[in-house]
């Protein structure tokens, strides 16, 4: 994939907050994902870029990446994953439920405890992912939020003034599942953000935020503090993804010889059983048409012996009745005496 900048990417989790310091950029992007009447917000988390506490923390996690409250009083947690987690969800969900809690404990702090639930407004979340974890969903851009089963009609929160917004509302956009060719349908604007953050070329021409947002990724823009923490930045990245890629090859390979001594041992297992099987059936086949053969060839043989024997002996049974002697019926068969005599023998105890 041919990237925008070679350098750095926008959801390196400093460029991200950089990204998100712009209050403009911020309301656009809320407004357009999450398709919100915003006109301006005020950011409460993520607007400060500082070297303190990161390198500590896991290469690509951060607790909250940006944290806003629009003009209507809504929060909205924007959270950048690089690495795909299994239990994602779980953790995106608590932080906008914690932030709610943290809310109404704020209110209950000041003593506005009489007003604190009728003033309290829902948290929403917009999540922005470089690995996908919807397999079975097709667009790289899914929303969700609370309504009826049946109906689809929206639960909203209840407000002494008579604002009301649906109680939850997240989205969720999978950077690698874009692909320009194949979603042309989508969401001009979302097609824009998933280019941005992904790190793509422009199918189309920005606007001027995002403009103002894309020059926050020129290397020359910075100061020299932001390029050696962003420098230190992309190296730990570096460094993780290579220690990654060197771990999944390992894994790779130690599966690999496994499965290959394993399937070795069931194919000669196999090929052993069923080897035996079809020796046994061919033998057993080969030896009826072999046993068939000779039996036919040994039976006519037999025959033939059985049926000049029987021939002799009927012929020197007419002779004897003749007057014939045993020597004179010797010389004309070429028989010896004895096996004459035992004819005659047979056919006499035959006759009895």
């Amino acid at each position: 994939m041919k990237k925008r900048h070679e350098y750095v990417s926008p959801t390196l989790d400093l460029m991200a907050k950089k990204i998100f310091s712009l209050p403009e950029v911020t309301a656009k992007f809320i407004r357009e994902v999450l398709d919100l009447p915003v006109e301006s917000v005020e950011i409460l988390e993520g607007d400060q870029i500082h070297e303190q506490g990161f390198l500590g923390d896991l290469p690509f996690e951060t607790s909250v990446d940006v944290r806003a409250r629009l003009d209507s009083g809504l929060e909205v947690i924007i959270e950048i994953q690089v690495l795909k987690q299994e239990y994602f969800l779980n953790r995106f969900h608590y932080y906008l439920a914690n932030q709610l809690v943290e809310n109404v404990q704020r209110k209950r702090k000041k003593g506005a405890t009489h007003s604190m639930y009728q003033e309290l407004e829902p948290v929403y979340g917009i999540a922005i992912l470089e690995r996908s974890i919807f397999p079975h969903l097709d667009s790289p851009v899914n929303v969700y939020e609370m309504r009826h089963t049946v109906d689809g009609t929206p639960l909203y929160s209840s407000r002494k003034d008579g604002v009301a917004h649906n109680m939850l509302k997240v989205a969720f956009l999978e950077l690698d599942k874009y692909n320009e060719s194949r979603d042309t349908e989508l969401n001009a604007h979302w097609r824009q953000w998933l280019e941005f953050f992904g790190n793509r070329p422009f199918s189309h021409q920005p606007d001027q935020v995002i403009e103002q947002a894309e020059s926050l990724l020129i290397p020359s823009n910075w100061t020299r503090e932001e390029k050696e923490m962003i420098d230190e930045r992309i190296r730990i990245r570096e460094n993780w993804e290579m220690s990654m890629d060197t771990f999944r090859k390992e894994q790779l390979e130690a599966g690999f010889q496994k499965g290959l001594k394993k399937g070795l041992e069931q194919g000669l297992e196999q090929g052993l059983e069923q080897g035996l099987e079809q020796g046994l059936e061919q033998g057993l086949e080969q030896g009826l048409e072999r046993g068939l053969e000779q039996g036919l060839e040994q039976g006519r043989q037999e025959g033939m012996e059985l049926g000049v024997q029987a021939g002799q002996q009927s012929l020197i049974q007419k002779l004897s009745l003749k007057g014939m002697s045993i020597e004179m019926i010797a010389e004309m068969t070429d028989l010896s005496c004895e096996s004459i005599k035992k004819m005659l023998a047979t056919d006499s105890s035959n006759e009895e």
